[in-house]
């Protein structure tokens, strides 16, 4: 057996039996929290899908405050945490994966405060944001001017508005939310959004990069139903009716009056009530499309809208992660590059519409013929790249000559015969990311120079 393929069954088997340590904001719920030693929140819901889709188990490693968690990760203490933005800071030492929750931002204020249109509006007041939050550094990036004050917590800063000490605080709204209601704290109201969504993600430390496109594909695999049902458990918002105790007051009141004070209460509850239960259901309808919208925006954020392959942005950022496990285990990987042959005639004598369906066809046809663990990008008009991870050349040529076969026994569009040329490039101990797909490129140029309907590996 080759050196090669005991590195693939070696390092298969390793993270087969991998144990994760994970690190957590102990006091950031409904997302995530401790609670009597229990890991509770969105992300425990969240963990035990990965669990399900990932082999990796799991151990937690608590710490008493998010700073603290933030030191064990830049010590690598623990593997990964599970909810985070990817910010500037972070990305120093941690690695991430594609966001798979998303929630909007949100400002509070006492009522008092007309209502405000994104950051911009809150002028000379003070603005309260926690520290180590994503916001705390995005913010004064794109907002130098503003006045801030640096709360140790959500609870404190909400506190800050309600006693005066600060004017608006900014934070993830279904922590508000939930924080308001727990504070009770009825003088404040969410008085804005602001357009810097939350995008929480898995951060890996930069030794455990490598775990990125297996998690990767277990976020692909989470359905909307799933994402639906953590969202609905965790942000549901409850009417809450409270027996108002002066009614006791007027029992020595007339008879007459206090049929008339009953019969106006009955009135006014019932419009309060039916307000409520409309507001309710605008909420609940409102939930139901933000929910709609993050998930198309990630999905689109990632995915090519014609071919619903991955687009270039994603692949360059998922094969930066994999370029740099293939060094550190001094394992292997190829790429492939493939071109539509005279895909510029088919536009000309049939039209783009009829252009645009023979390549969702061949997009089809290549996902039916790659493995497991193959990512297939489209790299630009009729052209796609594949990463075959822990592939040699013999095996990637292989499986090259599988799709030219299959595209090749396919009736597409218009009953239109399709052929396609690939080039194929063995990652190397000296190569670099670019050389590496450049490569590709050439043997790709070689396939088309000699006459198309044909592959060419790169010789190293």
């Amino acid at each position: 057996m080759s050196l090669a393929l005991l590195c693939v069954f070696g390092a298969f088997a390793q993270e087969k039996n991998q144990q994760l340590t994970f690190c957590v904001d102990p006091d950031w719920m409904p997302f995530e929290g401790v609670i009597n030693g229990q890991h509770t929140g969105i992300a425990s819901d969240y963990l035990e899908i990965f669990k399900q889709l990932t082999p990796y188990s799991f151990t937690i490693k608590p710490s008493p405050s998010w700073h603290q968690t933030i030191e064990q990760l830049q010590s690598n203490a623990c593997d990964l945490t599970l909810m985070l933005n990817r910010t500037t800071e972070r990305e120093k030492f941690l690695s991430f994966s594609m966001p798979y929750f998303f929630g909007p931002n949100v400002l509070v204020s006492k009522p008092n405060i007309p209502f405000m249109q994104g950051l911009p509006a809150i002028g000379d007041m003070t603005l309260g944001v926690v520290s180590g939050y994503r916001l705390l550094e995005e913010i004064p990036r794109n907002y130098p001017k503003m006045k801030l004050k640096i709360m140790d917590s959500e609870a404190q800063g909400l506190k800050a508005v309600e006693q005066g000490e600060i004017d608006v605080y900014a934070g993830s709204l279904y922590s508000i939310n939930l924080t308001i209601n727990q504070l009770e704290l009825e003088t404040l109201k969410i008085n804005g959004w602001i357009s810097l969504q939350d995008q929480l993600r898995i951060g890996f430390t930069k030794a455990n990069a490598h775990l990125i496109p297996a998690f990767n594909q277990a976020i692909d695999q989470i359905t909307s139903k799933q994402h639906n049902t953590i969202l609905n458990k965790w942000t549901n918002v409850k009417i809450v009716k409270q027996t108002d105790n002066t009614l006791l007051y007027y029992l020595t009141a007339s008879a007459a009056i206090i049929f008339f004070i009953f019969l106006w209460r009955s009135l006014v509850n019932m419009k309060v009530f039916a307000a409520l239960h409309d507001k309710n259901q605008e909420l609940e309808k409102i939930k139901e499309e933000l929910t709609k919208a993050n998930k198309n925006l990630e999905y689109r954020s990632f995915h090519d809208n014609l071919t619903n392959l991955y687009n270039r942005h994603y692949f360059m950022s998922t094969v930066k992660d994999h370029f740099n496990n293939v060094l550190r285990h001094q394992c292997i990987s190829a790429i492939m590059m493939i071109d539509l042959d005279f895909f510029k005639k088919i536009n000309d004598e049939h039209g783009h519409n009829v252009g645009d369906k023979v390549l969702q066809q061949f997009s089809t046809v290549l996902s039916q013929v790659l493995r497991a663990g193959d990512i297939a990008a489209r790299w630009g008009g009729e052209e796609f790249i594949v990463l075959l991870p822990k592939t040699t050349k013999v095996d990637s040529i292989a499986l090259a000559q599988r799709l030219v076969k299959a595209v090749d026994e396919t009736t597409f569009e218009l009953n239109i015969h399709l052929t396609i040329s690939v080039g194929v490039s063995q990652s190397t101990a000296n190569d670099d990311i670019a050389s590496w797909i450049e490569r590709a490129d050439i043997a790709l140029y070689q396939a088309k120079n000699e006459g198309r309907n044909c592959i060419k590996a790169f010789a190293v």
